[in-house]
């Protein structure tokens, strides 16, 4: 589990960053159809995902007021710039929180109260950061596209 952590920090999330990078600030609010996510709230909602996925496992559960772990408002967000500053605390909050980790937090039931009392083990829930990752990775890739914008080369092993 570490080591796929850690690829989805180093790895994953550094294509990520260059993909939330290339989003225009006066395109923040951008996106596709009305139901869908803006182009800030989806590079926000994939750190804040990992950010839940993590603090849960360590604590067992996830409540909204575990948000404030890493302060952060999501509503005056003004650049791709701030996004992006955000999503290097949650990476440093996944290194240091892997550390602590123990087997028994991989076995262990993660109540998150957040998403109305889903339930999950904690290798499910540290499993699905990689896959949050990359699903919403490749739609702010194709979001880039729309707006005319190329996106970054999906990988980067360097």
């Amino acid at each position: 589990m570490k080591a796929q952590l850690d690829y989805a920090v180093n790895m994953a999330m550094k294509t990520l960053d260059k993909a939330i990078s290339l989003i225009p600030d006066d395109k923040l609010n951008w996106k596709p159809i009305d139901e869908a996510m803006t182009s800030a709230e989806l590079g926000i909602h994939i750190y804040q995902c990992a950010l839940i996925n993590t603090a849960g496992t360590l604590k067992g559960e996830f409540n909204n007021e575990d948000y404030d772990i890493i302060p952060f408002n999501p509503k005056t967000i003004n650049s791709s710039k701030e996004i992006v500053e955000y999503g290097e605390k949650v990476k440093q909050f996944i290194r240091e929180t892997v550390e602590k980790l123990t087997e028994e937090d991989m076995i262990k039931e993660i109540t998150y109260n957040c998403w109305g009392g889903v339930k999950m083990r904690g290798f499910t829930s540290l499993s699905s950061i990689l896959e949050e990752i990359i699903h919403h990775r490749g739609q702010l890739c194709l979001y880039l596209r729309m707006m005319g914008i190329k996106p970054p080369f999906i990988y980067d092993f360097s």
